[in-house]
């Protein structure tokens, strides 16, 4: 229950509406009680002669009340239930918003299906607990409170009676209720793997189908749903036990009150109406207690919710990523040349710090300087360029950027200096124009041609049948992996960056594309500072200079020629290159 108390902000937002709602509650459940004391009335009235119209009148007045009571309920679920969906909207809006401030470092511990099923899920059963929760817990409490000062007034031995099954009901409830939770929270537990396992298995669909793992694949997720399934089932297994121990509790009470009841109109003590009216007090609790194990199921669900998604609410997020989705103008950036300078950086990841992957690395990358850095699979490469925009922090030293050390710099100034060019090439499932202009879509027409050019897309581009206007599919998957990597290299171009950091982004394309590329970024952009990390000697032999890392150090530094000279690990690595182009040359 203590997890649903992060929820009082949000309620507070709306409280004018939710005080109307407790007020209605009172007002329907004030005019339901009324109700039956026109029954005894009228039942009363027929004893011996009796006249028709009191009958009538008595009948028409309880007939008024429950309309009433039905037009107050009406009122109820007008102010609580559409004042849950705008919780809902705001816990929504405040979820995604808080994804996409967490750090890197979190996604890589979390997965996309995990993240999905807590933002849809776990956040229906918050929204359920905020609506029929509060709602009919408030409802029955009231139901309970005035029906239960009514038959007191009218006779408090019938009273005793009707309640014996209390203490039995509040056991039962305590103890279903946790258990009731603790199921709730596996099955949510359950229901995020087969998200996860969906959303893993159609984005790599293709795979799946290279390897003809399809049998594999429905094997895996049917004996998650099965658990699934099986989860479920004794959940609604023990729920159903309770509804109906509940049901019959309510059964069970109404002996005593019809026996004892009985007895007292016969000694003259209570009339016939009264045990009338009695008995639909007793009937009108009977939802009440029968909707204390259903409000019971859904609290303890919204608790195990609530917590999940207090776990990734807490996440402590990026600093300085407040601000507009759009990018600042030029003139923030005025002043910014790009000169870098790497000092005494050294850099573990999370859960690994017992293995560096960069150990006191100092290097210095002037303004408008190209700069490459190669060097074998692990050697810290990405790693290091990653620390510039501050996906990862260094673990020790510091980077300065035009004399500021990053860290001193909001996280937003910092990044929209720079533009980046991953291995792994993402585009969104819009049109190729706006996947181009997508850092600011106050990119003009002209800027998007001239980037595509930039990065030899704009002629591959003018053969699709909608040009700029294609729509593309999941990922990209209708360009092939070269356009994919130009895309994305145009997208940075376009970003119009001081820095700009190419990871292994021309790995797809021809040699000779690549150089024509690459041509056209010093030309296109030439003050602005390139990090290029590349594994082709022919890539970055034209570079300012080149940065050879070794298992997180420095192995080498210098010139194309300087490092030939040198004949260390670079000169091994071009003799390779070019050992491969005769051997490729001659088949």
């Amino acid at each position: 229950m203590k997890n649903l108390l992060s929820l009082l902000p949000y309620l507070s937002r709306y409280r004018t509406k939710l005080f109307a709602g407790f007020a209605f509650i009172i007002l329907t459940n004030l005019f339901a009680v009324i109700g039956p004391r026109y029954i005894r009335l009228a039942v009363d009235s027929m004893n011996g002669s009796f006249i028709i119209e009191d009958v009538l009148r008595n009948t028409g007045l309880y007939v008024l009340f429950a309309l009433l009571s039905g037009f107050f309920l009406f009122l109820v679920r007008q102010s609580i239930i559409v004042t849950s969906r705008h919780i809902e909207y705001d816990l929504k809006n405040d979820y995604y918003r808080h994804l996409q401030h967490l750090p890197r470092s979190f996604y890589d511990s979390m997965s996309t299906g995990e993240l999905i099923s807590r933002g849809t899920n776990d956040l229906n059963a918050v929204r359920e607990f905020l609506g029929p929760g509060i709602m009919y817990s408030l409802n029955t409490f009231f139901r309970l409170l005035f029906a239960l000062a009514a038959m007191i007034a009218l006779s408090p031995k019938l009273t005793f009676f009707a309640l014996l099954p209390a203490p039995v009901l509040s056991w039962s409830v305590y103890r279903i209720g946790r258990s009731m939770q603790k199921r709730s929270k596996s099955i949510q537990e359950s229901y995020a793997a087969i998200t996860n396992l969906v959303q893993e298995n159609l984005s790599g669909i293709r795979i799946v189908k290279s390897y003809t793992r399809e049998a594999f694949e429905i094997d895996r997720f049917e004996k998650l749903n099965r658990e699934y399934y099986g989860k479920n089932l004794s959940l609604g297994k023990l729920q159903a036990l309770f509804f109906a121990f509940l049901t019959s509790l309510t059964a069970f009470s109404l002996l005593p009150v019809i026996w004892i009841g009985g007895t007292s109109v016969t000694e003259g003590t209570m009339t016939i109406g009264g045990i009338a009216q009695f008995i639909v007090y007793v009937t009108m609790l009977s939802w009440p207690i029968i909707s204390i194990g259903w409000v019971t199921s859904i609290i303890q669900k919204a608790s195990s919710a609530q917590a999940r998604l207090d776990e990734i609410m807490g996440m402590q997020p990026e600093p300085d990523t407040e601000g507009t989705a759009e990018r600042g103008d030029a003139s923030q950036q005025e002043g910014s040349s790009g000169s870098l300078s790497f000092r005494d950086i050294s850099f573990s990841y999370p859960g690994n710090e017992d293995r560096p992957v960069l150990d006191h690395v100092t290097l210095e990358i002037n303004a408008g300087t190209k700069t490459a850095i190669v060097g074998a699979t692990g050697s810290g490469k990405t790693s290091l360029v990653s620390l510039i925009p501050r996906l990862y922090e260094p673990t020790g030293g510091s980077i300065i950027l035009d004399g500021q050390d990053i860290r001193s710099l909001p996280l937003k100034r910092l990044r929209e200096q720079i533009g980046f060019v991953p291995q792994v090439n993402f585009l969104f499932s819009d049109t190729i124009a706006h996947n181009i202009s997508w850092g600011s879509r106050r990119s003009s027409a002209d800027e998007v041609l001239d980037a595509s050019r930039t990065a030899m897309l704009h002629d591959d581009i003018q053969d699709f049948p909608d040009a700029f206007e294609t729509m593309l599919g999941e990922k990209g998957i209708n360009l092939s992996g070269g356009q994919k990597q130009r895309a994305c290299i145009a997208r940075a171009v376009a970003w119009k960056p001081r820095i700009l950091i190419l990871d292994d982004a021309l790995s797809a394309v021809d040699t000779a594309t690549e150089a024509r590329i690459f041509d056209a970024l010093l030309q296109e952009l030439p003050d602005t500072t390139v990090i290029l990390i590349s594994h082709r000697i022919s890539t970055v032999k034209n570079c300012d200079r080149i940065i050879v890392l070794k298992d997180g150090h420095i192995a080498e530094s210098g010139s194309h020629t300087e490092l030939l000279e040198h004949q260390g690990i670079y000169f091994e690595l071009y003799n390779q290159q070019l050992l491969e182009e005769e051997i490729l040359s001659l088949s």
